[in-house]
């Protein structure tokens, strides 16, 4: 049997590009239960206080998302990241960034990307490296509000939006150009 190199070459990549796993981008809520569940098996009190990605995607999802839990009993905090509705890791007693719960009452991250296009955002579905994060402010003020921010860097440029997370009514919009 004459096998050409070309032929043994193609079948082994071919057998390397199918062995490879590929990584199903989710929106923030997708691995929330496997990521509440790691964290109460750090501390039963844990309560979400924040969600976040730098690397997420235009249409609202991401590979990775980090989940920061507190707990009140131990006044510290964990990062909870996961990668295709699993837990990866978690990154115990933290410095405590927030200690809000976040709640249940919320746009998922596609809802926030689509908030922030309505608001003049420019992102396509397709575009890769926005921020997004999802957090508690105005505590200081005693207007505890919950916030979406959708950020996203192009070149020589920031833009960003700031959302009200329940409905995604824009809060502010900014816009930095770094030269």
């Amino acid at each position: 049997m004459n096998s050409s190199p070309m032929r043994i070459v193609s079948a082994v990549a071919l057998a390397l590009f199918v062995s490879v796993p590929a990584h199903a981008a989710d929106t923030a809520r997708a691995a929330l239960k496997e990521a509440t569940a790691a964290a109460q098996k750090w501390q039963a009190d844990a309560v979400l206080t924040h969600v976040s990605t730098l690397m997420g995607r235009g249409d609202g999802k991401a590979d990775n998302w980090l989940y920061t839990y507190y707990s009140p009993g131990a006044k510290k905090s964990a990062i909870v990241t996961t990668r295709d509705k699993a837990v990866t890791e978690v990154t115990a007693d933290v410095r405590n960034t927030s200690t809000h719960p976040l709640g249940a009452e919320y746009l998922d991250s596609d809802k926030a990307a689509e908030a922030g296009v309505r608001h003049g955002l420019q992102i396509g579905k397709g575009a890769k490296g926005i921020g997004y994060g999802l957090v508690v402010g105005n505590t200081a003020v005693g207007k505890p509000q919950l916030f979406w921010s959708v950020t996203q860097m192009a070149g020589e440029s920031m833009s960003s939006v700031t959302l009200n997370a329940g409905d995604g009514a824009l809060i502010k919009r900014d816009e930095l150009k770094f030269k």
